[in-house]
């Protein structure tokens, strides 16, 4: 229970960065995940939907199998949809302010350029708070930072990044973008899905 906790606070921290307005971008993201440290070779993707204001992330391990996170940026919160024995719930999450973020990590335009998945990128050195190690990210400036999964700061989407928490360092790069309209049926909770918080998750599923 302790190590489910622990994955799905990893998991709701990276929601947790704010948006600004730029265009808007309705699509889907493919991005591949290597787990760096420690060295992991287990094959990982992480997949987004989105609509405007609405995300769906979905990612897929062959150890964790479907965790799926649905956030509204408008309304500034987040659900993570987890199946248990005990029932479906979808666990509610506020996201932070520009504060918070701004606090999380700094980033500095860099020069040089490439190509992600076919697309233009942009380089920007990035110092997270707490880590020595400074990063280069790649963005694409004409899409939204805020379809990213995390670092929605940043000045457009992020199309090959890192993320550093208790589990490691992880690198996620864009595989595939695809520009379609995606059915707001996507975005919602399921039916069958209890609204609760982290805390109120823990308690249901640790009761005997």
């Amino acid at each position: 229970m302790q190590k489910l906790a622990i994955i799905l606070f990893s998991t709701l921290s990276l929601s947790c960065f704010s948006q600004k307005n730029q265009a808007a971008f309705s699509g889907e993201l493919l991005y591949n995940i290597e787990k760096l440290i420690p060295a992991d070779s287990t094959p990982s993707k992480m997949l987004i939907y989105a609509k405007d204001s609405l995300l769906k992330v979905i990612n897929f391990s062959s150890i964790l199998g479907k965790q799926e996170m649905i956030k509204h940026l408008r309304l500034n919160r987040s659900y993570v949809l987890v199946s248990t024995t005990k029932g479906n719930f979808a666990i509610k999450n506020d996201l932070n302010t520009d504060k918070d973020s701004v606090e999380a990590y700094t980033f500095k335009k860099k020069f040089g350029r490439t190509k992600i998945a076919g697309i233009r990128a942009k380089r920007v050195l990035v110092t997270l708070r707490g880590i020595e190690k400074k990063f280069i990210f790649y963005y694409h400036p004409k899409i939204n930072a805020k379809y990213s999964s995390a670092y929605q700061n940043l000045p457009g989407l992020l199309l090959e990044y890192y993320v550093v928490n208790e589990n490691g360092l992880t690198k996620y790069t864009l595989e595939n973008i695809k520009h379609s309209d995606i059915p707001l049926g996507i975005f919602m909770i399921p039916t069958d899905y209890k609204k609760v918080s982290l805390e109120e998750f823990i308690q249901e599923v640790s009761a005997q």
